[in-house]
């Protein structure tokens, strides 16, 4: 039976009678024709769904490598922390479509700096009372922008927590343990690991051990326990650019 999508032909459907029965009449035929169309439909709607995550992908991919060209720090590195935080979101047990808002997050996670001045960014030294300040206004901005994009929505919420400690010391609103988004606690320890093992001005990059005991250090305090747990099985896993 063709698969027809309006006058195209996009696929057949085979029918097997495999007990000798009788050749089918004109009411099965019609069944089978009113079938083969709805398996086209749903094919065809698939292939535009999968392509609009595509879509969505690459735009996400876009933007990153804009927020990345901004950090000299986080040259390059968004596809391996959104590896990171993948890997972690799945060792938790998130669903399919929770694990790509996650990797959405980790990947957007820094737009809002793009509301904050360059020279402050990258500074060499300590930040002052006053440039902290306008620093942490950059996931309030990420939030404002993201929030604009309807898919976007849960993404804009993670980016707007990202900073947010379990013991409720973090920023913008102080929240505190499960108060917190996952998605949100997972970016903060994917980000911390990746600034670890980032040289700065200041310091050169940690070594994987050095890192992983800082993370379990912070662990009950600035991380969710959990999270850390997770993020360090999947980084096991996940090979190094």
């Amino acid at each position: 039976v063709p698969m027809m999508l309006g006058t195209k032909a996009v696929g057949v459907l085979n029918i097997h009678d495999t007990g000798g029965g009788r050749a089918p009449d004109q009411s099965q035929l019609r069944f089978l024709t009113l079938l083969a169309g709805e398996t086209a439909l749903v094919l065809h709607n698939q292939r535009l769904y999968d392509d609009l995550q595509v879509f969505f992908l690459e735009m996400v991919q876009m933007l990153a490598r804009a927020i990345d060209a901004k950090d000299l720090y986080k040259a390059d590195k968004s596809e391996h922390a959104r590896a990171l935080a993948a890997g972690a979101a799945r060792e938790l047990g998130l669903p399919d479509q929770m694990v790509r808002y996650v990797e959405y997050a980790m990947m957007l996670h820094g737009v809002g700096k793009m509301g904050i001045d360059q020279a402050i960014l990258s500074k060499p030294g300590k930040l002052t009372p006053a440039e902290f300040e306008q620093v942490k206004k950059h996931t309030t901005i990420g939030h404002r922008i993201l929030a604009r994009v309807k898919f976007l929505g849960p993404v804009a919420k993670m980016v707007l927590y990202h900073q947010e400690w379990f013991n409720g010391k973090g920023y913008p609103e102080g929240l505190k343990g499960e108060e917190i988004p996952l998605g949100s606690r997972i970016v903060a320890v994917v980000n911390a690991w990746e600034a670890m093992l980032s040289d700065r001005p200041y310091r050169k990059a940690l070594t994987d051990a050095a890192a992983t005991a800082e993370l379990h250090k912070g662990a009950g305090a600035q991380f969710d326990p959990k999270v850390v747990e997770a993020f360090l099985k999947a980084a096991a896993k996940t090979v190094s650019p």
